[in-house]
């Protein structure tokens, strides 16, 4: 006789009409195996687990099955087999054969841009509870490790968190094929690849894969692994095609006082801390007047930070994308309430905009976003680097990369010569000055003495096929390129262009 092991049944209200079973997917990430079951309408259900053999039931109430089971694919998860029948004549049951012992977590979702509703069975290793372990940390490149100058200065943790993933794909382009969840990814993966080959830093993936991780457990990791920097990537959508644009949030001061006063409310089941990096102090410790004002203190100085860091990015951003606006925005959004660690969502472009959409969805484009944002966190922590790091020793010693500021009001060549710790000969020589004359948004190298500075993205030419309607000077305004570059690629002799027509586009 088959002996029940664990039990974990949710059940919701039962609906009028039978929820038809469509589909069912399997996703696989670090710490959880997640199954999917898309039906056509909310439908109760019940998840318990039998052992000898190892089996996972998930019993859905009022349903018949359409879904191909036997062609789901169950590649890298611990899932060997699934199964379904008919029950009691108006059920169904899923059977998940599984390698090992797990721990199910069950919940539904509601429809979104390319979904239906959505029954989600998480399956964690026996043992593991949600929220998962902290992200595992890339072993470092050869570059990162070169600290001869002091080995005890640590590196700045960069978490790079892309948005959305598994069964939620964000926003959908205009096209109805590119996903938000897919172009987030490429860019955090550009980005990673590009911090973890600069000396003093130390990059780490939220998800580094097609899965989904819980808005909750985004900015826990980030904490987990003693992150400086929290950068949340997406790309945005918008009813009109018009919309277009990157924009940079930091989180509210409203919003971070009432999250502050809810995490005292709770503080005594709450694994949150305070003191990121520098050390760990837990709420229970403090009476809860306390504890609010240490919030509020925290809070204050992660938003402070997070507007500053986002200045910095918006300025390199600008290099190579349109600004939908040219200052941080505060707003209420759920992975950014770190009280602890400086915290922004990058919102690279408009998915419903057809131009921005295939900008977005190339590669070329998707490297040169990565290098602004690179650039713009280099340049944060390059002026306010965090005690014992190798940022901060460079930055003492006149190390470290050139790197690159844009001038702002009143700034003068030889107060950002000060500022910079370089001598005006240096600054005026590293920008070919002939004066001491700067200009309000004038782009300058301030040159550095140690590693060479971060390298432009590999030259890659694109293809673009012309559509009805299109131009040639519009094709050359939309990469950014010439027009007599975009000619001579292509050979062109004039600016005649006809429908399917491919062009080569340069790389910048």
């Amino acid at each position: 006789m088959l002996q029940l092991w664990l039990c974990a049944a949710l059940l919701f209200p039962a609906l009028a009409q039978a929820g038809d079973i469509r589909d069912l997917r399997v996703w696989r990430s670090p710490d959880y195996t997640r199954v999917v079951i898309d039906v056509d309408s909310r439908v109760e259900y019940s998840v318990f687990v039998l052992e000898n053999p190892h089996r996972v039931v998930i019993d859905v109430a009022d349903s018949r099955m359409f879904a191909d089971v036997a062609r789901v694919d169950l590649a890298d998860s611990p899932v060997r087999s699934v199964r379904s029948a008919a029950r009691n004549q108006s059920d169904t049951r899923i059977v998940l054969d599984m390698d090992n012992p797990v721990n199910p977590s069950s919940f539904s979702l509601p429809p979104n841009a390319e979904f239906g509703d959505r029954l989600v069975v998480d399956l964690y290793d026996l043992g593991t509870e949600p929220p998962a372990q902290p992200a595992e940390i890339t072993p470092s490149s050869p570059a990162e490790r070169q600290t001869a100058v002091a080995s005890s200065q640590r590196n700045i943790v960069i978490a790079i968190d892309a948005g959305h993933g598994g069964d939620d794909p964000g926003a959908i382009g205009y096209d109805g094929r590119i996903r938000e969840k897919d172009v987030a990814l490429a860019i955090s993966r550009a980005v990673y690849e590009r911090l973890r080959n600069i000396p003093g830093y130390e990059p780490v993936m939220i998800r580094q894969g097609d899965y989904y991780v819980r808005l909750q457990q985004r900015p826990q990791l980030a904490r987990q692994n003693r992150a400086d920097i929290f950068l949340s990537i997406h790309a945005d959508s918008f009813s009109t095609s018009r919309a277009e644009g990157v924009t940079v949030y930091a989180l509210s001061q409203t919003i971070a006082e009432d999250e502050n006063i809810r995490r005292v409310a709770e503080k005594e089941n709450s694994a949150d801390l305070l003191g990121g990096v520098s050390g760990d102090t837990s709420l229970k410790n403090f009476e809860d007047d306390l504890a609010l004002t240490l919030l509020d203190l925290s809070m204050a100085w992660s938003i402070e930070q997070s507007v500053a860091a986002g200045s910095y990015i918006l300025n390199a951003l600008g290099t190579v994308a349109k600004l939908r606006r040219d200052e941080p925005q505060q707003g209420n959004l759920w992975v950014l309430r770190s009280p602890d660690i400086p915290s922004l969502l990058i919102e690279t472009g408009y998915l419903s905009n057809p131009t921005e959409a295939r900008r977005l969805n190339s590669g070329d484009y998707q490297r040169r976003l990565a290098d602004a944002i690179v650039q713009g966190v280099m340049n944060y922590f390059y002026e306010r680097p965090p005690e014992g790091t190798l940022v901060a020793w460079q930055k003492s010693n006149n190390q470290g990369p050139d790197r690159h500021y844009v001038v702002q009001r009143g700034d003068s060549l030889s107060l950002i010569a000060q500022r910079h710790n370089v001598n005006m000969a240096q600054l005026r020589a590293a920008n070919k000055l002939s004066g001491d004359i700067v200009q309000l948004g004038q782009t300058l190298t301030i040159p550095g003495g140690g590693p060479a500075p971060l390298a432009a993205a590999p030259p890659v030419v694109s293809e673009h096929t012309i559509s009805r309607g299109e131009t040639l000077s519009g094709i050359a305004e939309q990469y950014r390129v010439s027009l007599s570059r975009l000619r001579e690629a292509n050979d062109l002799r004039n600016d005649t262009i006809r429908i399917g027509q491919v062009l080569l586009i340069p790389a910048l």
